[in-house]
């Protein structure tokens, strides 16, 4: 009988926080072993591998050990790179030696600059000449316009980190990389034999398998001497999967029987869903899929029966319900997790990139699934896209309010898929009533105060977002978004069935922008029927968008071929094989994968002409870098490739026109008469009279409205503190119409339902 569950992620996921899975499963197994299924389940632990193994490695010991293990080959390298002329490599590698002793005495400094300690060290890093240098940080320090300062010594501990982690690729382990280890043997990788060899790779060998050890030993008298240890290993992405391997070998060598060690996350679902075969089986004894809740409690009804337990784990269709019902009312248990252990990297000054590794936020979805699921190169006959389920989002944020409170991690990282418009008013909302205490009889007096957490996540550019209505989830906390452009052109829209346009695209981002809140997109290019017409007219859409100033950020995303997509599953049915298809798409070109005869992962397919679109990365890659950064907007996309191209068919003030449809319909809102079945909230500061005026500030600029001295208390009652969730209907139902229509304009809110 299984009496411990214990939820590992393996490195390296990420840096600057635990991905959610485990606390999503931490908090399900606790809450199953209150149940009768569960009553064999003794204790929940959930382990962050990732974090701990960024700690073993870039720490005294482990920086010692590993110029230990690569001194003689970086000298080697350095020899070879002289002799073929690359002085410079040379010079580095022969840096790195002579100042092993220094980055061996600094290293652990450095991890507590960027754990946020010892603010100290901080003068000494950035100014001492004792300390170890390296070329991304000299590049950094001789872009300064001045004197560095203990400000710059995150920037310049990040970088120290990215050298090493240099160093290492270089001349240890080519497949090393600060996340996502072995990521290119991983991805789209169908033989098994080829994953298996990966395990003995330098960084598993010498730093993750003596890491493993220490951690069983320490683990190792959990549960009953007799009773079984239920491992869950997630794999999240296909850069994960060498580790997690590693995880499952070392576990088997050491707990031997005791261990049943399952294996689920997003690789698994995608890459291995009708996987059966033996080899990796030798490893582990399950696959976990979807979401999980439901499986794993028929795992253990059937344990408790002495049931056979199955390979392959699914909810079974008379848990659906009981699935269901916990996805809606989970919240994640982040209780196993000291955050103050996680590296806050200030890797990219872009503000927008900076969210996903400068803060260690707290990670929840709103809604599993995507409530749209028809885009057609996504995952949509699988669970994590296709079976939408919004989650109690009271009791959510009332959970993670307490955690954030308890943990000192003030920010939350929606992680949907799409964060439904609706769940994040009421996430807007109850941070707000939180914040004001509204229906708390006594102020809060613990350390971190009442006021607002901080939160951002992945939504979908629909005009359900309007001016308002980013307005309030604005105030309410809200400080980035980020969603799929995909191909970012009108005829891009259709072919991929995005189920919104440009000018819909353009006034979200706008609205958005307007209040403040930073916007990050993704995008596509080499869909199998885009030609070089739709990349270069994709590529003029964003040097608009970002010199119109409505993206702070974007990354280019290279077109996979998915055998759960929209687009495969048409092609099975004799869709999209030339000629007018009469789908999303109607160009004439084929689609023609290529269908693997390997006996591993099964997602990712290859199609015909696909490596035609690889001579687009550089040019999109160095055009986005500067946009950016603010630079080359006025340069014509052309240029940016340096192979013929033809010339954009978009206007060149297209998105320009956009903007101005789209104030036009903002301003025609704000001067609509007051609506009585309308809701309104408050969200400027508080109104103070100066003599035959009142004052108030709304998004930083400072509002003057002349009024009767008679009018001010109902003016006041409208837009009180007090107010600002519930609104006051009678008292904005009897203001004169100008000046409803100046509260309108200057931080009166229309929430429309939703």
């Amino acid at each position: 009988m299984t009496t411990s569950v214990v939820i590992l992620q393996p490195p390296l996921v990420q840096l600057n926080g635990p991905y959610p899975s485990g606390a999503y499963l931490a908090a399900f197994f606790r809450s199953l072993a209150a149940q009768e299924s569960g009553s064999q389940l003794k204790s929940v632990r959930w382990i962050d591998v990732s974090n701990l193994f960024f700690h073993h490695l870039f720490s005294s010991s482990g920086v010692r050990r590993l110029f230990s293990l690569s001194g003689e080959a970086a000298l080697n390298a350095a020899l070879q790179a002289e002799a073929s002329g690359d002085i410079n490599t040379a010079y580095q590698l022969r840096r790195y030696l002579s100042l092993a002793d220094r980055w061996t005495l600094w290293i652990d400094d450095i991890v507590s600059i960027l754990c946020g300690g010892e603010r100290e060290l901080c003068h000494a890093f950035v100014r001492s000449p004792y300390a170890p240098r390296g070329a991304r940080m000299d590049a950094f320090l001789s872009e300064l316009a001045s004197e560095p300062g203990a400000d710059d010594a995150r920037v310049l501990a990040t970088l120290a980190i990215e050298d090493l982690a240099d160093f290492i690729t270089s001349v240890f382990d080519s497949e090393f990389s600060l996340v996502r280890y072995a990521e290119s043997l991983a991805m789209s990788e169908h033989s098994f034999a080829n994953i298996e060899a990966a395990l003995d790779r330098p960084v598993v060998t010498q730093f993750l398998e003596p890491l493993l050890a220490e951690l069983w030993e320490e683990i190792g008298e959990m549960g009953r001497p007799d009773g079984k240890i239920l491992f869950c290993i997630s794999v999240p992405f296909p850069g994960c999967l060498v580790a997690a391997l590693a995880m499952a070998r070392s576990l088997r060598l050491f707990f031997g029987d005791r261990a049943v060690i399952s294996m689920g996350g997003g690789y698994v679902n995608t890459e291995l869903r009708a996987y059966d075969r033996d080899s990796l089986f030798s490893y582990i004894d399950q696959l976990s899929f979807d979401r999980g809740f439901g499986g794993y409690a028929d795992y253990f009804r059937k344990e408790s029966s002495s049931h056979t337990m199955p390979r392959r784990i699914f909810c079974p269709p008379d848990l659906e319900v009981y699935e269901d019902r916990v996805t809606a009312s989970i919240v994640p248990d982040y209780s196993d997790i000291d955050f103050s252990r996680y590296p806050r990297l200030a890797d990219n000054p872009n503000p927008m990139h900076r969210l996903w590794s400068d803060g260690a936020w707290i990670k929840a979805y709103l809604a599993h699934g995507c409530y749209w699921h028809r885009c057609s190169f996504c995952d949509v006959y699988l669970d994590y896209i296709c079976s939408y389920r919004m989650v109690d989002v009271p009791k959510l944020y009332a959970g993670l309010r307490a955690q954030a409170l308890a943990v000192g991690v003030r920010g939350i990282h929606l992680v949907d898929e799409a964060a439904p418009p609706r769940a994040l008013r009421d996430f807007a909302t109850e941070n707000l009533r939180a914040a004001w205490q509204v229906n708390t009889p006594h102020s809060d007096h613990s350390p971190h105060g009442a006021g607002l957490l901080s939160f951002w996540g992945n939504i979908r550019f629909e005009k359900t977002f309007s001016r308002d209505l980013a307005d309030y989830i604005a105030s309410g906390g809200l400080v980035g978004v980020s969603g799929g452009i995909e191909i970012a052109s009108p005829e891009g829209f259709k072919a991929v069935d995005k189920g919104i346009d440009l000018e819909n695209l353009v006034a979200v981002c706008a609205a958005f922008k307007e209040a403040g809140v930073l916007v990050h997109s993704y995008l596509i290019y080499g869909y199998w029927n885009e030609d070089a017409q739709g990349v270069i007219d994709s590529a003029e859409v964003m040097r608009q968008l970002f010199a119109a100033g409505l993206v702070d950020s974007a990354f280019w995303h290279k077109f996979v071929l998915t055998r759960h997509s929209r687009v495969f599953r048409e092609w099975e049915k004799g869709m999209h094989r030339g000629g007018m298809s009469g789908t999303a798409s109607a160009s004439s070109a084929a689609l023609v994968p290529i269908i693997p005869s390997g006996d591993f992962a099964e997602n990712d397919l290859r199609f015909e002409g696909e490596e035609d679109s690889a001579r687009y990365t550089a040019p999109l890659d160095s055009a986005l870098l500067a946009w950016t950064a603010g630079d080359g907007l006025d340069k014509p996309v052309k240029k940016w490739f340096p192979f013929p191209m033809p010339s954009p068919k978009i206007a060149s003030d297209l998105i320009d026109s956009y903007i101005a449809a789209y104030e036009k319909r903002r301003d025609h809102e704000w001067n609509a008469p007051f609506d009585q079945k309308a809701h309104y909230r408050w969200i400027a500061s508080a109104p103070v009279p100066v003599g035959t005026e009142l004052v108030w500030w709304h998004l930083g600029e400072e509002v003057r409205l002349p009024v009767n001295a008679d009018q001010i208390p109902t003016i006041l009652a409208a837009v009180s503190a007090d107010t600002a969730l519930s609104g006051n209907t009678a008292a904005l139902a009897g203001l004169p119409r100008a000046i409803f229509k100046a509260l309108r304009h200057h931080g009166l809110c229309r929430i429309h339902p939703l």
